[in-house]
């Protein structure tokens, strides 16, 4: 009976130990974080390929608050620290480019280096510029993936429609993944329009009409501000004033079918004579001067907008998605309000095409670019790298991030800031850009000038069209060169 019982235990023991070894060999393929430990406190089996994730977030970056701007910022925080314990063989490394610091400048050395950051920040605009280097990653093929974050809808059909044709390039695919957005509106004094019993316009000429009557009043009825190159007031004139000459009409100009005109498209229309169109452009840049006079005195000078806003010496001012938190810092002594730039009837301007615009895109801090290196060098991190901004852009995190940011959301079913009503009505957004954005910098550059001294009478309208004209041909012999077209 002894040996029975002995040769039993053996048999148990030896089952037992394979029965162990089975169970530690089909961990092995577990996902998680791939570690165990058996009773007797064994070292952990090896984990899933650590993966460390530079990120350049740019307005989503955490801050603590501070004067100029005193609100807090830490939902990145939060949300990279959930990520990283759903996945802990993942860590999220932000990054903060220099405040000093030229960003184009600093993104093409470390592109050359191969030393960007694993996600960065740019305006789309800067890809169509620059893709044909290599510097940027396709993610058109990610974008039809299933998001696990967001009951596994394809990833580019949570995008709101329309955006992300809006940052297509020139050759056909997508280099930016554009999570969120920002909109542009005109703020105005709501006690100053009460007064005057004003109502907000909706046609050019009744914003015509109630910028006279503030006039009268003693008030600067627009604090229109134009030395600031690059950004913002002449720019987005230009946009929403040339776009309802052209919104509905540019069959002939947009070649590669994105329901938007494009700088390649830009140049070649402008070889083949089609841009600009100086009868229109004529009646453009003669409603900006009508509108001119109701500008501040010395609005070629330097001012601050916002503190004239601010002090009730101006009714009305432009302004983004950001300018909402600048104003509540402010702690205005008036309610402001807010309204979309108005419609020009044929009435104002006999080529109008009576079809009102509006300034919303993808240029929030949630534009997401990959350098185009890492796809080659390391395959690994690029699929960390899309999981990761798939859990970003699941609605109720882009959500929480734009609520910091005054940013608008580009996903579907996420919610927009309290306020921001007036950059969703249901406008057509702009399918051409600003002259900025045309053909290249030194075009935006030599207009802005030009733009200058025509609105304060140095050059006659037709000197400026003149002018105009030759700055398209020299940036559109520019812009082909350089897209090797």
């Amino acid at each position: 009976m002894r040996k029975r019982l002995a040769g039993f235990v053996s048999v148990l023991l030896m089952l037992s130990l394979v029965v162990a070894a089975c169970s530690g060999n089909g961990n092995k393929g577990n996902s998680g974080n791939g570690a165990s430990t058996n009773e007797e406190g064994a070292k952990p089996e090896e984990s899933k390929k650590q993966v460390t994730i530079k990120f350049d977030p740019q307005g989503h970056l955490p801050k603590k608050p501070d004067a100029t701007d005193p609100t807090e910022k830490k939902v990145l925080d939060e949300l990279n620290k959930e990520y990283m314990e759903l996945h802990p063989n993942v860590k999220i490394e932000l990054v903060k480019v220099p405040a000093n610091q030229d960003r184009n400048a600093w993104l093409q050395a470390r592109m050359m280096a191969e030393d960007a950051p694993d996600i960065f920040w740019a305006n789309f605009e800067d890809t169509w510029n620059n893709y044909k280097k290599g510097w940027f990653l396709p993610v058109d093929e990610w974008l039809k993936k299933e998001n696990p974050y967001n009951e596994n809808k394809v990833w580019e059909s949570t995008f709101v429609p329309g955006i992300l044709d809006s940052v297509r390039a020139p050759d056909g695919k997508l280099y930016d993944i554009p999570a969120d957005g920002v909109g542009v509106a005109i703020f105005y004094n709501k006690k100053i329009f009460e007064s005057l019993n004003l109502q907000t316009p909706k046609t050019w000429k009744e914003f015509m009409d109630i910028s006279a009557k503030i006039k009268q009043s003693g008030v600067t009825p627009f604090a229109f501000n134009i030395v600031n190159k690059g950004c913002c007031d002449p720019q987005w004139s230009d946009a929403l004033i040339h776009n309802q000459f052209l919104i509905g009409n540019i069959a002939d100009l947009d070649t590669n079918k994105n329901n938007r005109v494009d700088p390649l498209e830009i140049a070649k229309a402008t070889q083949a004579g089609k841009l600009p169109n100086t009868e229109i452009r004529k009646q453009e840049f003669t409603l900006f001067k009508e509108w001119s006079q109701y500008w501040p005195k010395g609005f070629a000078g330097k001012y601050d907008k916002n503190e004239m806003f601010a002090s009730g010496k101006a009714a009305m001012m432009f302004g983004g998605s950001w300018t909402i938190s600048e104003l509540k810092a402010m702690k205005l002594p008036f309610d402001y309000g807010s309204f979309n730039f108005p419609t020009i009837t044929k009435e104002s301007a006999s080529l109008s095409l009576e079809t009102g615009a509006k300034i919303y895109g993808p240029w929030g801090p949630g534009q997401w670019i990959i350098p185009g290196y890492l796809q080659k060098e390391d395959p690994d991190k690029v699929e960390a790298v899309m999981d990761y901004l798939m859990f970003l852009s699941k609605p109720a995190n882009i959500s929480a991030l734009d609520k910091e940011t005054e940013s608008e959301p580009n996903i579907d079913g996420a919610e927009a800031p309290t306020g921001h009503e007036v950059f969703h009505e249901d406008l057509p957004i702009i399918v051409i850009q600003h002259y900025n954005a045309y053909l290249g910098k030194a075009f935006g550059d030599k207009f802005d000038s030009a733009f200058s001294l025509y609105l304060t009478d140095q050059l006659s309208l037709d000197e400026f069209l003149n002018q105009i004209k030759q700055f398209y041909q020299q940036g559109a012999k520019e812009i082909i060169e350089q897209q090797g077209e």
